[in-house]
């Protein structure tokens, strides 16, 4: 075999535990081209509005992260004692706080100033805002086959997804053996493909169904869910070349063919037809083969580059950002209004001063909002924070 054989002789914990740095820098690369598909004007730069557009691929790999950690955590504190309790009050403390805030925030923007097309026109022709509240935004979407004609729901639907799923999961892992768990998994990568043949038969013109229901796009969730059951099943055999051939190869084709297939297309590039069938069962498996080889390559040299401050710090406060920029947003708009920025849409500086608007509300909200209650978190125990005998923990051997 040309490829040199390494066996890791430390617990395989040291791989898949912890904090991993690699994947805040994911969570940092993908917010950039969420930030691009929202604020690059079209005109500035196709291929760079082509690059943009590819943030649906970004949104596949958070995901694929979400169920890789959560899973992790679930299995690793399945026997301990208050299983439900902790986990529940230890999601709530990261996830609700901010999310309901911005929720009080964009109800003040949308009901009282002139925001958009206004308050009435969203419940009009949308719905009520009350849908997010309840974590069901993605539904009330997918039934009307549009998104909210106020911005700042409309990205609300990822978090949808990831909530129904951290209310869900627990239940199975709790009751269910690990080789059940893991066909449960495996069943839904597969179903899901189904499901979004089965809607788009059933009604072709809605282009939202098939993106933001859980049922129709929960692989990169179930497949992030299976490295985490793999890695605690005993020895495995990692080709990390070969692992970086099949990423570079099966991600490579997801973002080419959603470009050709919409390069003149004026439906952003996740609508297409391709990938509603199944460019996104494509994409998440892209994302998974990513996610498991930063893990293999965790504190390498290969991977030096994603753990400079910058953007760890980026992948830190990432949730504040995706909340906190379609507010920058209409700043950005309202201050336009007043004409107290000089620069258009269309300029590129109007591009880097919107983003700059995010960061810095999302640092503030770091460091004033979400600080204090993850303080609080930290004080309920994580049975993870336990650190289990060396001698039971299976070795993990990679070649390449």
């Amino acid at each position: 075999m040309s490829q040199q054989s390494i066996t890791v002789t430390a617990p395989s914990s040291i791989k898949y535990r912890g904090h991993i740095a690699e994947l805040d820098a994911m969570r940092a690369i993908g917010l950039c081209m969420v930030l691009t598909n929202h604020f690059w004007m079209r005109a500035l730069s196709e291929v760079v509005f082509q690059i943009g557009e590819l943030g649906w691929i970004a949104m596949d790999s958070f995901f694929v992260m979400s169920g890789f950690l959560i899973t992790g955590i679930l299995l690793d504190t399945k026997d301990k004692p208050n299983y439900f309790s902790t986990y529940y009050a230890r999601r709530a403390l990261r996830i609700f706080p901010l999310y309901y805030l911005t929720l009080i925030l964009w109800y003040g923007i949308s009901r009282y100033t002139n925001y958009g097309i206004g308050y009435r026109d969203l419940l009009a022709h949308w719905g009520s805002p009350a849908w997010f509240a309840f974590y069901l935004g993605n539904v009330k979407a997918a039934m009307v086959g549009k998104w909210p004609s106020i911005f700042g729901y409309a990205p609300l639907w990822s978090l949808q997804v990831e909530e129904q799923y951290y209310l869900l999961f627990p239940l199975a892992v709790a009751f269910m053996k690990r080789e059940n768990l893991r066909r449960l998994l495996i069943a839904a990568v597969i179903l899901a493909p189904v499901c979004r043949i089965a809607t788009f038969l059933w009604n072709p013109e809605n282009l939202l169904v098939q993106y933001v229901l859980l049922p129709c796009h929960c692989e990169g969730l179930a497949l992030g869910g299976l490295i985490a059951i793999r890695f605690r099943s005993g020895p495995w055999e990692i080709h990390k070349k070969k692992l970086a051939i099949w990423t570079f190869v099966i991600l490579g084709f997801t973002c080419v063919s959603s470009i050709v297939s919409t390069w003149h297309a004026t439906d952003p590039s996740r609508s297409s037809v391709w990938d509603r069938l199944v460019g996104y069962s494509i994409s998440s498996a892209g994302c998974a083969c990513l996610v498991l080889l930063l893990i293999c390559l965790r504190g390498s040299k290969y991977t030096k580059w994603m753990r400079i401050e910058p953007l760890q710090y980026l992948g830190k406060i990432s949730y504040g950002v995706y909340l906190w920029h379609p507010i920058a947003y209409w700043i950005m708009q309202e201050l336009n209004k007043k004409h107290v920025l000089r620069f258009h849409k269309n300029d590129p500086l109007w591009f880097i001063e919107a983003v700059g608007v995010s960061l810095a509300l999302a640092a503030v909200s770091w460091e004033v909002f979400e600080t204090p209650f993850l303080k609080l978190k930290d004080k309920i125990p994580s049975a993870r924070n336990v650190a289990p005998p060396v001698t039971a923990m299976p070795q993990v051997e990679t070649v390449g």
